[in-house]
């Protein structure tokens, strides 16, 4: 079989050929019997059966519009029901508390992307000030119709209800809440799309010239594009109105022309609404009016009609292959090749030219299997490779992560946001507890081994060894476990253990405590390396694995120098002796920073009221606890200068001297709730504004300067220390536009600014703006319509010209 061109320059081969002698064959068996039977047909009684065939799929309809409706109503009437919504919302401060209406902004998107059938979703409060709020800003109200307006939504007795927009130009249903309370302190509406309201309408009457509308009550229309009905809807409504007992289904005549008008009410929470659908009885027995015409065709054109059926199936079948092909063949235009006849692809997969292309020696046999076969064995290896590059660095990309969250480096405050950003390292976690063994290199280790090893790479050579033993020993553990080089003589062993394997008993701590004894005899033995270890509380909550490790180095702290080499156990009393005489509370330092730099005032009170309480039970001097409070004041101003704020601006320079003269531990919590606390709430929280804001413009910027190698949006989360969602949010709000449609764009503008002004191949170009040469082709071509290879000639042909160089 020679090569033939399609229309867009694709061969066909033995696959269509025997496609097309296939469908010849059985379009050429006589139609003379279908013929017949379908005559007998054709007849009032095929009518008739398309009749009832239409009045239960309009049934059937009507139960589906009935069962979207019962739907959106109990999901909607459940929200009320949500403990965002609950009584609180009258201390609601809408200034301050960023948390809760970020929550709530989170809240009413969630609630509008339920149900294609909303519009809009809005959440009116009178307490403590008349505000309305929906999924993008709120606004507080002063106009006094308004707020009368939004009285009257509560003023209902129902707990659901429907009403009008506050517009009126759409349906709106309407919650009280807090729900299943007598006493409402607001309402959240949900207003419908029109149009998609009306467009499931219209599937009640999906044959052309039909129409479809509902009327209220009154016998109004109920959307806004029926105010004004034409003719026939009129005519149809006058006659359903004009029924004592309306009728579920009955024909009319309009305009010379009839048609099958049904009816019925939908019941919504005590108000009905009627539903009228009226279609032409032509158009439904469309279907079988043809018939007689489409035999005779048939029967009267034979052999002929039977080629042409034939072509066109084959055609359709081949539709599939023409896809492939153009994937697999012309994904561009012929690159430059360094032999006549073949492609460059061809050349870097070791794909025959014969399967391609013709050669310049004439035309060539080809089998689309074949062909497609090949080139999917070249992308599966590409694949391959992309997956093997990908599973080696995983590995450091997750310890260098897990390093940074550990440390408390990146801010994740709940336990689900450590479980989910745990599952993206490929942590498949659900009830698990968390437990960590943290081990230090013996001072004196380093020291003996500098002569044979230079200072650091001594350290990490030491390190790399000792996480290198503690590997092989938990190759037979059933259960999630990782090891953590922080490369300064200390390592984490990090324990997800699932509930049936009892970790909060003694047996399994004690199992623990002799793996972790194993590790340092091995150690010693093989390295002559003597360790010092500490084992961990048990904690069911994820975000506190920081302060499991900031505990425990605290304990190392204290016992790294000690000749007693037995494993510390922290629930035997080991975090004892951190909070002894005169040892200052690192870990509530660290607590009570992070409480302010969240803006959580009450949680910083009482970690400062823990920090006192450190000294309360101990022998200190009233000297000893002012110095404590001299540390963590010190640390708070030091925090603030990295911030860029200036700690004397903020605070004075009398704060140390204030200390001084307090006393009595109400007057110094009290002191230090209004010079330190809201101080610094107000400063972080406006920095932390502040700083997403930088990391948007550092995003776009860095798109623009790396768009080839730029980092992915979790990593560039990660960099700036902030949620991704929150990150990806403020740069569309401040771009308008997603981060990937945004560095998508960029580097195609710089592909078709190289595609215009130089000669470099298409692979090179993609490789340039950071794309796998086929992924490059497919997604130029959803952008522009074309190729990128065509695109090039369209540009060279408009003007008259092309570029000799071969450089960037």
């Amino acid at each position: 079989m020679l090569f033939k061109r399609t229309a867009d320059n694709l061969p066909r081969g033995r696959y269509f050929r025997r496609s097309l002698m296939m469908i010849l064959f059985i379009a050429c068996i006589p139609g003379v019997i279908t013929g017949l039977l379908l005559y007998g047909w054709v007849t009032v009684k095929m009518e008739n059966i398309l009749q009832q065939a239409h009045l239960r799929q309009f049934e059937q309809r009507t139960a589906w519009v009935s069962e979207q409706l019962d739907a959106l109503e109990l999901t909607f009437s459940q929200w009320a029901f949500d403990p965002v919504f609950d009584n609180r919302l009258k201390e609601l401060d809408f200034v301050y508390k960023y948390k809760q209406v970020h929550e709530l902004y989170r809240l009413l998107l969630m609630i509008q992307n339920s149900n294609t059938l909303i519009g809009k979703v809005q959440l009116y409060l009178n307490e403590p000030r008349a505000v309305k709020m929906d999924s993008e800003r709120y606004d507080f109200m002063s106009d006094p119709s308004e707020i009368t307006k939004i009285e009257r939504l509560t003023e209902q007795l129902q707990a659901t209800y429907w009403s009008r927009s506050l517009e009126g130009s759409s349906m709106m249903m309407v919650n009280r809440l807090p729900g299943g309370s007598e006493d409402a302190l607001g309402a959240l509406t949900v207003t419908l799309d029109n149009e998609q309201l009306g467009n499931m309408l219209q599937t009640l009457s999906p044959y052309n010239g039909g129409t479809t509308f509902l009327l209220d009550e009154q016998g109004k229309p109920m959307l806004p594009q029926d105010k004004e009905l034409g003719g026939l809807q009129q005519a149809v409504r006058e006659h359903v109105l004009n029924f004592e007992t309306n009728p579920s289904s009955f024909l009319m005549e309009y305009d010379d022309l009839t048609y099958s008008v049904q009816s019925g009410t939908f019941r919504r929470m005590g108000t009905d609404w009627t539903y009228i659908s009226a279609a032409p009885l032509n158009e439904i027995v469309a279907p079988i009016v043809s018939v007689p015409r489409i035999v005779l065709l048939v029967n009267g054109a034979g052999l002929l009609l039977a080629l042409i059926l034939s072509w066109v199936g084959s055609l359709q079948l081949y539709k599939p292959f023409t896809k492939l092909l153009r994937i697999f063949t012309v994904t561009e235009a012929p690159i430059e090749a360094k032999e006549p006849g073949v492609s460059f692809l061809s050349q870097s997969k070791g794909f025959s030219s014969a399967s391609v292309r013709s050669s310049s020696n004439g035309p060539v046999q080809l089998d689309e299997i074949k062909h497609i076969e090949q080139r999917w064995i070249g992308i599966n290896r590409e694949r391959e490779s992309l997956q093997q590059r990908l599973e080696e660095h995983l590995p450091l990309a997750r310890e260098s992560l897990l390093i940074q969250l550990t440390l408390g480096q990146l801010l994740l405050p709940s336990d689900r946001e450590w479980r989910e950003r745990l599952a993206q390292l490929g942590w498949d976690l659900r009830d698990e507890q968390f437990v960590v063994m943290l081990a230090h290199i013996r001072p004196e280790v380093v020291l003996l081994q500098g002569s044979e090893h230079h200072g650091r790479e001594s350290q990490e050579w030491i390190s790399f060894a000792v996480t290198d033993i503690l590997g092989r020993q938990l190759q037979e553990l059933s259960y999630r476990a990782e090891t953590l080089n922080y490369h300064d003589l200390s390592i984490a062993l990090l324990l997800a253990v699932p509930p049936e394997f009892q970790p909060d008993t003694t047996e399994f701590r004690n199992e623990l405590i002799r793996m972790g004894q194993q590790w340092m005899d091995s150690v010693q033995l093989e390295l002559n390396i003597r360790l010092t270890v500490v084992l961990s509380k048990l904690t069911s909550d994820a975000s506190h694995i920081p302060q499991l490790i900031r505990e425990s180095r605290s304990v190392l702290r204290k016992r790294q120098f000690s000749s007693n080499l037995s494993i510390m156990d922290m629930n035997e009393g080991a975090e004892q002796d951190v909070k002894q005489k005169g040892a200052y509370p690192l870990e509530l330092e660290q607590d009570i920073i992070s409480a302010l730099r969240s803006g959580d005032e009450e949680l910083a009170l009482e970690h400062f009221r823990r920090f006192m309480d450190t000294y309360a039970g101990s022998e200190s001097s009233e000297e000893h606890i002012r110095q404590a409070l001299f540390q963590l004041l010190a640390r708070i101003q030091h925090t603030l200068l990295q911030l860029g704020e200036d700690p004397v601006e903020l605070f004075g320079l009398a704060v140390y001297e204030e200390v001084v003269h307090l006393h009595d531990l109400d007057e110094l919590i009290q002191w230090f709730r209004e010079r330190i606390v809201h101080v610094c709430v107000e400063e972080f929280t406006g920095k932390e504004e502040k700083q997403i804001q930088m990391a948007v413009h550092h995003m776009k910027e860095h798109a623009e300067r790396q768009y080839a190698e730029a980092l992915s949006l979790d990593e560039l989360a990660d960099l700036h220390g902030i949620h991704a969602y929150t990150l990806s949010r403020a740069f569309k709000q401040t771009f308008g536009q997603n981060f990937v449609d945004y560095l998508t764009e960029i580097r195609l503008k710089r592909a078709k600014e190289l595609l215009e002004s130089t000669d470099v191949k298409i692979n090179e170009i993609a490789e340039q703006v950071g794309y796998q040469a086929s992924y490059f082709n497919r997604l130029f071509k959803k952008s522009e319509g074309t190729t990128p290879s065509r695109y090039r000639e369209d540009v060279r042909k408009q003007t008259g010209h092309s570029c000799g160089n071969r450089s960037v």
